[in-house]
């Protein structure tokens, strides 16, 4: 638990460099002891009416807090996985709701808050959910374990998939959400436990926005994705990830996805090019979330 915490401040420290334009120099925005509220408050439970102010605007609902003991699994040396036993959330409800709602899947050392300055930017009155994958690995974060930089475990990738589907479900049943209507974000490691998931099970999202991602899956079952509409925006100086971007969205395209593929010229980190490029695509979605005009991919 005393990890996690520790996690939650590092993360949200080190997004703000994500909510803005990727600079040292940008991280001014927050001062700490709001960043470290934010970690205190996704840390601890909430009522669903049991709703306050963040720093970021918008108001912090009800979330969930680990109260069962923690996994450890033994792995090669160095590569101990501490897995929570459910998924940690916490919801972002805005003043005037428009009926949207937008699904946060963080990146690696991020937890259930860090995309929630660059989200509020991009849908300013749409409910955010921000969810924290449940590995925690050598201290960061993560969705599933990975190997290297660019292999993962294979088996963990699928079984977090599945988890995921079934929180996801379970939450949205109790709550009243309509997944078929909702948005789905992720960057970096969320991004690819996104796409894995959308390959895994094709019925659940139906529009995702992949930034910075990379295919995960080894061995990718067929799967029917006529329904579903991505945007992938990838950074022209992301040395590690960016030349795996094209094979995932012929991936995605493949399986009958409608994708849009945008590359900016930045490195792994999300700025104000990221906010643009997703409003102008959210701008030309049709009421049945497929294209309204026709984009051309870059």
């Amino acid at each position: 638990m005393v990890k996690n915490r520790i996690t939650g401040v590092f993360s949200a420290l080190v997004f703000l460099a994500l909510a803005l334009p990727a600079a040292a120099s940008e991280l001014s925005q927050s001062t700490p002891a709001d960043m470290a509220a934010n970690a205190a408050l996704a840390a601890k439970p909430a009522a669903a009416s049991d709703v306050r102010k963040g720093s970021v605007g918008v108001g912090l609902g009800e979330g969930v807090t680990m109260r069962k003991k923690i996994e450890t699994t033994g792995q090669a040396a160095g590569q101990k996985i501490i897995r929570n036993p459910q998924f940690l959330y916490r919801f972002y409800r805005p003043e005037n709701p428009t009926g949207k709602t937008v699904i946060l899947l963080h990146g690696s050392g991020g937890d259930e808050t860090s995309l929630v300055p660059l989200a509020s930017r991009i849908w300013p009155n749409a409910v955010l959910l921000g969810v924290r994958g449940r590995v925690l690995q050598e201290g960061r974060t993560r969705w599933y374990r990975s190997i290297t930089p660019v292999k993962f475990d294979q088996k963990d990738v699928r079984a977090e998939a599945d988890a995921f589907v079934v929180f996801l479900t379970k939450l949205a049943n109790s709550q009243g959400l309509d997944l078929s209507r909702a948005t789905f974000v992720g960057y970096s490691n969320g991004a690819n436990l996104l796409a894995a998931t959308m390959l895994l099970h094709p019925d659940l999202v139906k529009r995702a926005v992949l930034m910075r991602p990379m295919p995960v899956l080894d061995k990718t079952p067929a799967a029917n994705l006529s329904k579903v509409n991505v945007l992938t925006i990838a950074g022209a100086e992301d040395e590690i990830y960016a030349p795996y971007a094209p094979a995932l969205s012929a991936l995605l395209r493949s399986s009958g996805a409608r994708v849009e593929s945008r590359t900016v010229a930045t490195g792994h980190l999300l700025g104000d090019e990221d906010v643009r490029i997703v409003g102008e695509w959210l701008a030309a979605q049709g009421p049945d979330g497929a294209p309204a005009v026709s984009m051309q991919t870059k």
